[in-house]
């Protein structure tokens, strides 16, 4: 790769830190197992990007790991609230295993999760008019009533999910609904959520001001609905499907069923006005490459460059396996780096939008052998 001295140096440095902080500090223990893991979980099964992935065998090779299988029976009540993930895929992607690269990264970061999908055949219940749950590698559920994945019947996917969740899982504080192909930082959604009541009726996301009266918010980087807000539309379900709205569109139908029941919808930019929730890709909102309907639909101005998305980023849709590592490891490359100067300098610096972006395109370089830092970063 014809990198440029300072390029090279910087890439150096970047290595050299990480080296030093998987030694000496017991958060770098947690990179380096993240790393091995993964590493290592690519070798044996090919788990990391959806282009080398190979599809899952039937049930005659590959039965059900259930000796591997978490403990999620009561919530981990701290300082922080307590985050249920409900992540929607469907077969493909589980063969794929796109659906256990998002579990890997960051799905078992939540308290609690269910993938939710048609299940593998080999895993289909014959009775398929009551939801049913599987541990295969990670826990999904496939809802009642659902007998093949299309976009016209993702909102009674969602809804029969919920009300399984309602029934089995009641005592979580928030209640994430999000795409598998969505990169989400669970801590920094954590963070976001602590000082907001779970007891009143709200939500958070990427705001849209059309469609809904009172807003509603993009399904693909997800949107989490308070104990309140879950629990109120659910009760209604319960009591009548068709209290909820149904026109296939998820996102559309179970917001519209919060604000519906009084809900609100909640604003999560920063102070700057940036984003935390991205509906399209990381670099998609980097470089402003914003489709025409967005301008119009999105309730906040778009920005872009660094000032395009919040420090304390939490989701980001439209992310290949590859992009959903590389930006996990972006942040905590810049998260390790920053306690080491507080460690050893007494430096205190915070996380910023901008040295995560130079980190990501950074590690793209490395990954594909070339050199676009300069281009894209300019600095």
């Amino acid at each position: 790769m014809n990198l440029q001295p300072k390029y090279f140096f910087f890439i150096l440095i970047l290595v050299i830190v990480l080296i030093v902080f998987m030694i000496q500090s017991e958060n770098g223990i947690v990179i380096k197992t993240k790393i091995f893991s993964i590493a290592d979980s690519y070798q044996n099964r090919q788990l990391v990007q959806s282009e080398l992935d190979q599809p899952q065998s039937d049930q005659s090779t590959d039965p059900i790991r259930y000796t591997s299988k978490p403990d999620y029976s009561t919530p981990n009540k701290s300082v922080y609230p307590t985050v249920f993930c409900l992540i929607k895929t469907h077969p493909n992607n589980i063969k794929s295993n796109k659906s256990l690269n998002t579990y890997r990264v960051w799905g078992q970061k939540c308290d609690n999760y269910r993938f939710v999908t048609l299940l593998l055949e080999h895993l289909r219940p014959k009775n398929q008019s009551e939801t049913v749950e599987v541990f295969n590698n990670f826990y999904m559920i496939q809802p009642k009533g659902l007998t093949k994945e299309s976009h016209g019947n993702l909102t009674l996917k969602l809804y029969y999910s919920m009300i399984y969740v309602y029934q089995k899982l009641p005592s979580y504080d928030w209640y994430y609904i999000v795409d598998d192909d969505a990169y989400v930082n669970v801590a920094n959604l954590k963070n976001f959520l602590k000082d907001k009541s779970s007891n009143e009726s709200i939500t958070f996301g990427y705001n849209f001001k059309v469609i809904v009266k009172g807003g509603y918010h993009s399904g693909g980087p997800g949107y989490v609905l308070s104990n309140a807000a879950f629990t109120t539309i659910t009760k209604a379900m319960v009591e009548k499907i068709s209290n909820c709205p149904n026109t296939g569109i998820d996102d559309v139908d179970i917001n519209a069923c919060v604000r519906k029941y009084n809900g609100k919808l909640g604003k999560s930019i920063d102070e700057k006005g940036r984003e935390r929730f991205l509906v399209l890709s990381l670099m998609g909102h980097f470089l402003g490459e914003y489709p025409n309907w967005l301008h119009s639909y999105a309730e906040n101005p778009l920005k872009k460059g660094f000032d395009c998305c919040a420090d304390s980023i939490i989701a980001v849709h439209y992310m290949s396996p590859r992009d959903v590592f590389r930006l996990d490891l972006a942040i905590e490359i810049h998260k390790n780096a920053l306690n080491l100067y507080q460690k050893f300098h007494i430096l205190q610096k915070p996380v910023t939008f901008k040295n995560i972006i130079k980190n990501y395109v950074l590690l793209e370089d490395i990954e594909y052998d070339r050199n676009k830092y300069k281009e894209l970063i300019g600095d």
